[in-house]
């Protein structure tokens, strides 16, 4: 299942396939969900599968919102937003994005020197 999550304290969302797929679930996530005290919204993009909510950090945590999630099987029970959660995936596609600058560039100046030694 994607998953992407994305938290800063008062906020969090969430996007996910199974909310695409199972309209029933966001629906009742989003009752379950603004029936805690605390959370004074929760937002649903039906067409990207995402629900962002927002709460007071003082009386909930990101978890706690995301266990909520869990319960109905939206999020994969072991999705975590702990420090190391996509960091991995992030440094990859970082590393690609900059061998693929680095060889652009490398090919750039392969094509001027060329040109240029044509022209003398």
């Amino acid at each position: 299942m994607s998953l992407y999550i994305h938290h800063v304290p008062g906020r969090l969302r969430v996007r996910t396939q199974a909310l695409r797929c199972k309209p029933g679930q966001i629906d009742e996530a989003v009752h379950r969900l603004t029936a805690l005290e605390g959370v004074q919204a929760a937002a649903v993009n039906r067409h990207a599968g995402s629900i962002t909510v927002h709460y007071d950090p003082k009386r909930h945590g990101h978890e706690e919102l995301l266990d909520v999630l869990r319960d109905l099987g939206c999020v994969d029970a072991s999705a975590s937003t702990g420090p190391a959660s996509g960091r991995g995936e992030i440094a990859g596609l970082f590393g690609r994005a900059l061998i693929g600058a680095v060889a652009q560039t490398l090919a750039q100046r392969s094509v001027q020197t060329l040109v240029g030694v044509a022209l003398r």
